[in-house]
């Protein structure tokens, strides 16, 4: 659903638009909350220290995969508010391919480099394996985190913040 945000009363359009957002950092925050819960209760202290641990290194997946969506939105809303739709859509093209060969190069890194990254942040003997092990399986979940990222900015450059909102809570209750 695309909307003009340039249409209407600028604190309810404002508004109308932010409120997704705004529920969305909340829901991902609870869904943090509750993984860490369930890791640190059910699976072990070790477990949670090894998610904890590679914090800084998923950090860093997470800031490319945002820089992706953060790019591709501010050409995409431009193209989108100049009405010049034909070079909107190869903005979007180019953005997902783009965002495709930085998730590939990313995975390579780390799919090679774990061990060394996890060695350069100076990762405790004892929770070594489980941290190699849960950064090995976010690694191979890169291209989802990406393309969720190039999709809520193409949505969000269309006016539209909703759509990934329901993505996001149909996607974590789904994974529940």
């Amino acid at each position: 659903m695309n909307k003009d945000l340039t249409v209407g009363n600028p604190q309810i359009v404002l508004w109308k638009f932010c409120m997704p957002l705004f529920c969305s950092i909340i829901f991902q925050q609870l869904y943090n909350i509750a993984d860490s819960l369930v890791a640190g209760k059910f699976i072990g202290e070790n477990a949670l220290a090894a998610v904890g641990n590679s914090y800084e290194i998923t950090l860093i997946f997470i800031a490319f995969a945002f820089g992706c969506n953060m790019g591709c939105s501010v050409i995409v809303s431009r193209l989108f508010g100049a009405k010049d739709y034909k070079r909107m859509k190869s903005a979007v093209y180019t953005a997902c391919i783009f965002s495709g060969v930085i998730c590939f190069l990313l995975m390579l890194i780390g799919i090679s480099g774990s061990e060394l990254l996890l060695r350069l942040i100076r990762t405790p003997n004892e929770v070594f394996a489980d941290s190699k092990l849960y950064l090995d399986i976010y690694v191979f979940g890169l291209p989802f985190v990406f393309f969720y990222n190039i999709a809520t900015g193409i949505f969000s450059a269309l006016g539209d913040s909703k759509t990934p909102f329901f993505f996001l809570i149909s996607y974590r209750t789904s994974y529940q």
